[in-house]
């Protein structure tokens, strides 16, 4: 008995050992399992109850808002070509005085140099004059028209043009004594003559006046503007993302603060090229309307459509401008392009039809989460201005 009992003191703590080995192999075990069935990292995942609507792609009628200035289509800046003392004419230039088309504007004083004008006419005459006697006699088939020419000629008319040199013979007989070279010095003499006095090319009003009677104006030197007054044409500044979707033609409704109502026009034109200060395009449109004042600034709506595209809440972007999807039960963040956003909608492109997306903001939602259930609501599409 003593041995036995010697054998089992002996034993004793290599069993007490081998029991402790086989407890942590069987509490290792079920730690494993239980980790096995949630996986360290993972985010338990909750079921809720979300509001969805489905897209549906469609033409969406949005509001481009512009503005601009009016500026007249017809608008000149009127420079002195001649020297010569500033005289006031039958109405006096100055800003907002109208006149007709053909009126006088205003005139330079033109005595000293009319009288050299008539003295060249005057030599122009001699010379017509002495060349009659010799073509009479020369070419007395062709004298006829010279002599009818001379006798209508008047110093104090405008030249009319010569008679046609009828053979070549004829042309080198008159150019030899000179008259051609008078005529044209003469006729050249008279168009300076006529830029003393500055008619007004169509009806309208003087914008800008910068000379005063008895002043001496000099040759390129700037005296006024004149503007017409019944075309206008506006500058409209696009954004260029919005420049894409105006086209010629296009409806446009223009008001001010300065009239009531509203102007409706069409589209022009619309420039292909960026302003590089503003970064946008101009966006034409002619407009004839009493109420419109050169410098008046206006503002505009123009609505345009917007193909296969849906409007939804703004609110339900992200800063990445993605929107929760459902996909089988799972929301999932889906990248959209966004065409244009406003106060309180959007106007997207890139989701398929009939994709159920998350109709208004929720709590604590993220991407992989499952739903269990769901609530479907109606899409309301509508316009949409742009920012």
């Amino acid at each position: 008995m003593k041995q036995i009992r010697h054998i089992m003191s002996k034993i004793k703590p290599y069993a007490i050992a081998v029991m402790i080995v086989v407890a942590g192999v069987v509490i290792g075990r079920m730690l494993g399992s239980g980790k096995s069935q949630q996986p360290e990292g993972t985010v338990p995942k909750r079921e809720s109850k979300v509001p969805v609507i489905e897209i549906t792609n469609e033409e969406v009628e949005r509001v481009v808002k512009l503005n601009g200035m009016v500026e007249a289509v017809k608008k000149i800046e009127i420079y002195a070509e001649v020297t010569g003392v500033f005289v006031e004419g039958a109405k006096p230039f100055r800003e907002g005085r109208r006149f007709k088309k053909g009126e006088v504007l205003l005139r330079i004083d033109d005595s000293v140099y009319r009288n050299t004008v008539l003295a060249e006419k005057s030599s122009l005459l001699n010379e017509l004059t002495l060349l009659m006697p010799d073509l009479v006699i020369d070419f007395p088939e062709y004298a006829g028209p010279w002599k009818q020419y001379l006798d209508n000629f008047s110093i104090e008319k405008p030249l009319r043009p010569l008679p046609s040199a009828q053979s070549e013979r004829l042309r080198n007989y008159v150019a030899a004594r000179n008259i051609y070279d008078k005529f044209f010095s003469v006729r050249s003499m008279e168009e300076t003559l006529a830029k003393y006095r500055i008619l007004a090319p169509f009806d309208g009003v003087v914008t800008v006046s910068e000379a005063n009677p008895g002043i001496l104006v000099r040759n390129g030197q700037k005296i006024g503007e004149f503007a017409a007054t019944s075309a206008f044409e506006v500058e409209l500044s696009a954004p260029v993302r919005e420049a894409e979707f105006i086209q010629e033609g296009d409806r446009i409704t223009l008001s001010s603060d300065d009239f009531n109502g509203s102007i409706e026009a069409k589209v022009a034109r619309v420039n292909d090229a960026i302003d590089p200060d503003t970064q946008t395009v101009g966006v034409y449109v002619i407009l004839d309307d009493p109420r419109l004042k050169d410098g008046m600034y206006l503002s505009a709506s123009l609505s345009v459509p917007v193909e296969s595209a849906a409007v939804i809440a703004r609110e339900l972007l992200d800063a990445e401008n993605r929107v929760f999807a459902l996909r089988d039960s799972v929301l999932i963040l889906l990248p959209v392009e966004v065409v244009s956003v406003d106060g309180k909608a959007a106007i997207i492109r890139g989701i398929p039809d009939g994709t159920a997306i998350v109709a208004e903001p929720v709590e604590g939602l993220f991407n992989g989460m499952v739903v269990s259930e769901s609530i479907v609501t109606m899409q309301e599409p509508g316009p949409t201005g742009s920012e």
